[in-house]
């Protein structure tokens, strides 16, 4: 058994008016049994000694720096309670706590001669651990943060972890005059059965506020006092989330929040707005994002009414990988972490344009232009020109985009999507794409709205990613290990046969665009096909179903068990649909009014 993930945060807390002194160097001391005065006989190597207990059992980052670049953590008292992670190497201002704040019980005539004076017990108690420094060294708590990786016996009792860190570091009957050793308020449960890796751990301690962390996906959203409801809480699932119920009642809404929360940039003109009907300090919006599969920490963002934007009180440091929405008006948006500016240019939550590209319907075909220095610069070249030289002069890439054509199909077998030989639409001068059909070859540009909607999309998922992969090798950065891709009205335009088919296909396409990568999709649909798509792939422990409905004049949402009803009128006629009936509304009506009656004239004719 280990110490459990609540019960290591409860301790860190508890540790937060202690001194540094007392996890560190005194425990330091002690393990090396230092003598009372010094002994010419016995040096003891400041540095050395406490070092050990530095690298031991405090977390330093990042692991694979060299030390002058890495930052250690320590749960202790300190002036900036917001960052307690201190610059290495952190010996050096622990030896002038020792020689400044503790030179009444440490005797330091200069070098390696160290000692206890006499009397630094009593001295201790009464100058350093009084109430009003905060109080006796809490045992217990302290053992938890120092022995968090140890394994416990199944029957280990709080107090046998006490005795447990006393007998490791050489604490006699006298020293154990400045523990506290009651045992406070445990977690449920306190011991689990593996133990708290290095990335929980960050979730609970933070990273340093000059690194941060990518690659995370949404975990939950919890919007208070905003939007169609008073409140809701989405908590996602890690892999596929789809989102129904009818317009109106917030389901593109819902998307937006959640690339907010994601990104810290709205996708459109407008931001979330707060309800008319609550008091001002009322309005939350509350995240987390998660990372490695780890437990993340809430954010919350209070609305500024003066600034007229959402406001979060810490700086983020974990950060979602690359994340692409998808828009029922066949407009875009791509948020790349890897063209962030650098971290001392970023303000505490606010996304910079350099890592938001918005794409209008017409920029996703013709390309975004930019400015350098007053210079014209193409932040993307678009669908019909990235085609034509994918086309002609990158075979890999042409073959990979042409592989999430036919995949994303609606008959990938029988009627794939196929690229043609581009072509020219005078007075347009530039070479046209093409797809082949039965009938003869026809310009993208042509094409029906449900083809160029899956065709722009298999293009933005493509080039982000590449866009990506080629920006990090620039920076010299590794690739993310996380896509999280949102899509508005997932059937928009297209026939039932695609809508069937559309989900899984898309899956299939981001796998093996980067198989080493997680993806994460959210998706809002009102068809019963695209959730008849992927009952042969819906897993409940990494996807859900969430339906948005009015109940007494409220909004609400709620994660509905996934259950495979084979034929899609059955989808129509569940909770999620709301028909009584596969057909139109008159011939629903008529039948319903049939059932009424029959039911009404067999109660009315029982003979009791």
């Amino acid at each position: 058994m280990f110490f459990s993930y609540k019960q290591i945060e409860a301790s860190i807390t508890r540790l937060s008016e202690l001194n540094p002194f007392f996890g560190t160097v005194f425990l330091a001391f002690k393990k090396v049994e230092l003598s009372i005065g010094v002994d010419p006989l016995k040096p003891a190597e400041f540095t050395q000694i406490v070092d050990e207990i530095l690298q031991e059992y405090y977390p330093h980052y990042p692991l694979e720096t060299s030390l002058e670049s890495q930052k250690i953590y320590t749960p202790f008292r300190t002036s900036n309670k917001n960052n307690r992670w201190n610059k290495e190497p952190y010996t050096g201002t622990l030896r002038r706590i020792a020689d400044d704040t503790f030179s009444d019980v440490l005797d330091h005539p200069g070098g390696n001669r160290w000692g206890w004076k006499p009397d630094y017990i009593n001295i201790l108690r009464k100058n350093h651990l009084n109430e009003q420094k905060g109080g006796l060294i809490p045992a217990f708590d302290l053992a938890v943060w120092l022995l968090r990786s140890k394994r416990w016996d199944t029957d280990t009792t709080a107090i046998d972890v006490v005795e447990f860190l006393f007998q490791k570091f050489n604490i006699n009957d006298e020293d154990r005059s400045l523990f506290n050793t009651s045992i406070p308020s445990l977690a449920t449960p306190w011991l689990q059965k593996h133990a708290v890796t290095d990335e929980a751990l960050l979730n609970i301690i933070g990273i340093p506020g000059n690194f941060e962390e990518e690659g995370a996906i949404l975990e939950l959203l919890r919007l208070t006092g905003v939007g169609p409801a008073r409140q809701i809480e989405y908590n996602l699932a890690p892999r596929l989330n789809l989102i129904t119920g009818d317009n109106g009642l917030g389901k593109t809404f819902l998307l937006e929040c959640a690339w907010w929360a994601l990104t810290g940039t709205w996708v459109g003109m407008h931001q979330a707005y707060p309800r008319q009907d609550v008091s001002k300090n009322h309005p939350s919006i509350a995240f987390q994002i998660n990372r490695n599969g780890q437990p993340a920490k809430l954010q919350t963002a209070k609305y500024d009414w003066d600034r007229d934007e959402w406001i979060t009180s810490t700086r983020r440091n974990v950060l979602p990988g690359l994340s692409i929405f998808s828009q029922i008006d066949g407009s875009f948006a791509v948020w790349d972490p890897a063209k962030r500016l650098s971290s001392n240019e970023r303000l505490k939550f606010e996304g910079s344009s350099e890592a938001l590209l918005r794409f209008s319907p017409a920029q996703v075909w013709n390309g975004i232009e930019g400015k350098l220095a007053n210079a014209p610069i193409w932040l993307c070249n678009g669908l019909i020109r990235d085609w034509f030289t994918w086309q002609t002069s990158d075979p890999a890439r042409f073959t990979e985009f042409s592989a999430a054509l036919q995949a994303l199909s609606p008959h990938p077998t029988d009627e794939p999507l196929i690229p043609g030989q581009p072509t020219r639409l005078p007075p347009d001068s530039r070479p046209i794409p093409t797809l082949k059909f039965s009938y003869g070859e026809v310009p993208i540009t042509l094409c029906s709205a449900g083809i160029q909607r899956i065709v722009a999309l298999a293009y933005l998922l493509i080039w982000a990613w590449h866009e990506h992969v080629e920006t990090s090798k620039i920076k010299r950065k590794e690739p993310q290990k996380s896509i999280v891709l949102l899509i508005d009205e997932m059937e928009a335009h297209l026939h039932p046969f695609w809508q069937r088919a559309i989900v899984p296909a898309l899956m299939d396409v981001v796998q093996a665009l980067a198989r080493e990568v997680q993806t994460q999709m959210i998706i809002a649909t009102h068809s019963p096909l695209v959730l008849a798509s992927v009952e042969d792939r819906f897993d409940q422990d990494r996807d859900k179903l969430f339906h948005l409905y009015l109940e007494n004049e409220e909004v609400k949402l709620n994660n509905i068990p996934f259950v495979k009803r084979g034929r899609v009128d059955l989808w129509l006629m569940s909770d999620l649909f709301g028909l009584k009936q596969p057909r139109s509304q008159v011939a629903e009506e008529t039948i319903e009014m049939e059932h009424f009656s029959s039911w009404t004239h067999q109660t009315t004719t029982t003979p009791y």
